[in-house]
This record gives C-alpha cells, structure tokens and sequence, in this order.
C-alpha cells in the first residue's frame, strides 16, 4: 500500500492555536471562498475567520433564514444561497450559480456533515452519512473544479475526523445492503472518504494548481452531536449526568475557535505549498498511526492510501452516473 504522509511540518502552534494566531499575517482580499456548513459550530468560526482577514465567502445551506441569523453578525462580503447535499440536483444548480457570479475559486473548505445519525436513505438509495458527507462533496467540488483551476493555485480542505480509524470503506457494502446498519461504522467510513477524496484530488489536480488537504478539527461540542443523547455521551466518557464534559473530555476538547484552526491551517499555511493530499490535525500533518498511537490523534494508512483514493474516485463516479 502506497500511502501519503510526511514528517510533521513544526508550524510552532500548540494544539489549540485561535484563527487569529493562524491567519495573523494573512491579506486574503480579493480571495473567493465557499464553506460548507459555514453557518453553524465550527464551520460558522472559520466563515466569520475568513471574512476577517479579507475573504468574499459563499455559504451554501438548506436554510437560508437560520443561517444568515446566525451570520448577520460577521460583515464583510458573505453569501448565503440554498443548496442541499443529498441533493444532487441542488449541488449542481449552487455550483452553476457561483460560475455565473465568479470566474475563480481559491479556497474550498468541505466542512458540512452529519453524524451518527438513524438510518436514512438520500439520493440512489445511498446511506445518508456517505451520502451527504462524501458524494454530495465529491459532486460540488467537481462541479467548481473549473473555478478551482482557474484560482491558478486554490486549495480544497475536506473535514474528516479521527473517527475514520473505526474502519475503512466498506468496499464490499458501502450501502448497508447486507449488512444491519451502524451509525458509527457508517460515520467512520465516510470520514476515510473524505480523507481520500483529499487525496484523490490532490493526485488528479495539483499539477493544474488544485491543492487538497483532509483535516481532523478536534474534539469540539457543536450541533454535529445533535443525534447523541446524554446518555451515549456519557457511555463514551464525554460527559456526566448533568451533561458536563468530564474533566479529561473537558481537558482534551477544543473551542469552536479553536476546532476551526486546523482548516484554516490547511487552507492558508505556507509551509503546506509544495505538497498536498496529507491528512492535518492540531496545526500539523498527521502522524501514520501505529499500535502505540493514541486514542485520538494519528491517521490510519487506509485513509492515507494512494490506492485506496483511485478507488474510491472510481466507484463515486460509477455511483454518481447511475
């Protein structure tokens, strides 16, 4: 197995640098950006970041009066139309919109997602966390690669998370079809799909000037965990019976600042310029997890995997032409 990892790049941040450490020297005026989910927890930080050190930034949503409550606060140039990724029509339709209104891109940060969530069905009868979390991604980022290339050096962040260690895609049955559903498991292969969408895109498209990096934020509390009751929180040791983080929890996870540095880091760090496909996490590039790795940092070689990456490519496309 070929995988992609490099030694860590020592940026000189901790583990939970705020966005203004990250983009302290940054001028991003003139700069285009689309964020997914760009309205809410983490994905709200790094719109309100990225607007404030310049940026013009298009947030597409399924509600477009929830989000722009909750951005009516940032100023800047921020752009909210609906769009829905378990809807590929409505992908297409978004991405037609931005070529109608942009003749680049230079950053698109893939930060939408669902987790853990009940069993449901989008699009081709697809499991709804692959779904959403990878093909409703892998097609809006095809559809603005045009935008992307013509950016002559944009970068594309795709939101993984260390869950994908659970497991690697279920090559055998992506969908469930023959085997009982589980969220987790579910949750876990579509975070390795986002972590070699990364790749595969950057082995596709850096010699036309398209970077891509995967990136695990941390553990944040935002919406995204608004299938957990408190009871599967505190089963997995985040919290007690009150619902307050335990102190090692409490210790470890990060701000919704803070959960949105590393994005920032893989989409702006200079130290990143000369290489792509990695998988970043606390402001660096990942470590290849072993069995001594820790719990919660590390990445496994399946997501790491050039391999692994064509094939998935591959498969999306057949799924994604049916």
């Amino acid at each position: 197995m070929s995988v992609r990892v490099q030694k860590n790049l020592n940026p000189g941040f901790n583990a939970k640098p705020e966005p203004s450490e990250i983009l302290a020297d940054k001028d991003l005026s003139g700069k285009v950006a689309v964020v997914t989910g760009g309205y809410s927890g983490i994905g709200l930080e790094t719109t309100r970041a990225l607007v404030g050190a310049g940026a013009k930034v298009y947030v597409p949503v399924r509600t477009p009066e929830k989000a722009k409550e909750n951005l009516q606060d940032i100023g800047g140039e921020v752009i909210v139309d609906a769009m829905d990724l378990a809807d590929l029509a409505s992908v297409r339709t978004y991405a037609g919109s931005i070529a109608d209104r942009e003749s680049k891109l230079d950053l698109l940060i893939n930060n939408a997602g669902i987790m853990a969530c009940p069993e449901a069905r989008v699009g081709n009868n697809w499991e709804s966390q692959f779904g959403v979390n990878h093909l409703g991604h892998f097609a809006l980022t095809n559809e603005l690669l045009p935008l992307l290339k013509n950016a002559g050096s944009a970068r594309v962040v795709c939101l993984s998370s260390i869950a994908h260690r659970r497991s690697d895609v279920l090559w055998d049955d992506i969908q469930f079809e023959s085997t009982d559903y589980e969220k987790w498991t579910a949750y876990a292969q579509a975070k390795t799909a986002n972590a070699l969408f990364a790749l595969g895109l950057d082995m596709k498209y850096r010699d036309q000037g398209v970077q891509a990096f995967s990136v695990h934020p941390g553990g944040i509390l935002t919406p995204l965990q608004r299938h957990l009751p408190n009871e599967e929180m505190m089963a997995l040791g985040w919290t007690d019976a009150d619902g307050n983080l335990s102190e090692q929890v409490a210790a470890m996870f990060k701000s919704t600042t803070q959960g949105c540095s590393t994005t920032l880091w893989a989409a702006t760090s200079d130290a990143l310029a000369d290489t792509g496909g990695l998988y970043c996490e606390d402001c660096d590039v990942s470590n290849l997890a072993t069995e001594d790795s820790p719990r919660f940092c590390d990445v496994a070689p399946w997501a790491v995997s050039e391999e692994g990456a064509m094939r998935l490519w591959e498969l999306t496309e057949k799924m994604l032409a049916e």
